[in-house]
C-alpha cells in the first residue's frame, strides 16, 4: 500500500445504506515497539474525525491494534480498549465501554493487526480510539509505531495521573505514528447487526 496522509485505508460495501471504512494513519510497516514499566493507567490512542464522511448513524464497529507476543515475554497477556471524546483538541471523557475503565481483550496468534469488536453508536464525529497497556512490564503486550518519520499529529499517550499529550515515542527515533485503526460503518441506522462484509476489508491487508 502506498503511503498517504489520508486516514481512509480501505472501504467495503455494507448491508443497508452507507459502507465500511477502515481508518488509520500508519503505513502498515512497523518501525518501533514500546512498552511502559507500569501498565495500569497508561494509554496510547489515535484521534479520528469522520465529519467529512457522514454526520449521522455512524458506528465504530471494530478496533484494529498492531501488537506482538514475541517481546517482551514471548506470549500475549492482554490489554484494555476504550473510546474517548475528542471535542477540544485533546482526548476527553470516556465514551465506551459504559461503566468500566476499558474492555479487556487478549489476542492470539502471531504478530500483526488484531481486530476487536466494539459496535458503538457514535453521537459525535470526533473521537479517540485507545489501548491501555494494563499489565506491568515484562508481562505485557507492546504498542507499535510505523516507519513514517513524519509525525502526523493524530497519536496520543496518557500516563497514569497525567493529562493526554502527543505520542512521544522514543528518542532518538522519530517514529511516533501509532499502528491503531478503527473500522466504522457510515450511514447505517441500526446497531447489533451481524457482520457481513468485513472480510473484504481484511483481504486488503492479510
Amino acid at each position: 500500500m502506498a503511503f498517504t496522509t489520508s486516514f481512509i485505508l480501505a472501504t467495503a460495501a455494507a448491508a443497508g445504506d452507507g459502507g465500511l471504512y477502515e481508518l488509520g494513519y500508519d503505513t502498515s510497516s512497523k518501525a518501533l515497539q514500546l512498552a511502559w514499566y507500569t501498565g495500569a493507567g497508561y494509554w496510547v490512542g489515535n484521534d479520528f474525525d469522520i465529519s467529512t464522511l457522514k454526520t449521522k448513524h455512524n458506528i465504530v464497529r471494530e478496533m484494529k491494534y498492531f501488537t506482538s507476543p514475541t517481546w517482551p515475554n514471548n506470549r500475549y497477556d492482554g490489554f484494555r480498549l476504550a473510546l474517548f471524546e475528542f471535542s477540544s483538541g485533546l482526548p476527553g471523557a470516556k465514551l465506551w465501554p459504559p461503566g468500566a475503565e476499558g474492555r479487556f481483550v487478549k489476542p492470539g496468534g502471531t504478530e500483526g493487526f488484531k481486530t476487536f469488536w466494539v459496535n458503538y453508536y457514535l453521537e459525535t464525529t470526533k473521537f479517540v480510539a485507545a489501548v491501555e497497556q494494563y499489565y506491568d512490564y515484562p508481562n505485557c503486550d507492546p504498542y507499535f509505531c510505523d516507519g513514517n518519520p513524519t509525525f502526523l499529529a493524530h497519536s496520543w499517550q496518557k500516563e497514569a495521573e497525567t493529562s493526554w499529550v502527543p505520542l512521544v515515542g522514543k528518542n532518538p527515533y522519530p517514529y511516533r505514528n501509532l499502528m491503531l485503526r478503527v473500522i466504522v460503518r457510515i450511514g447505517y441506522s441500526e446497531i447489533g447487526v451481524a457482520p457481513t462484509s468485513l472480510g473484504r476489508v481484511k483481504a486488503l491487508y492479510y
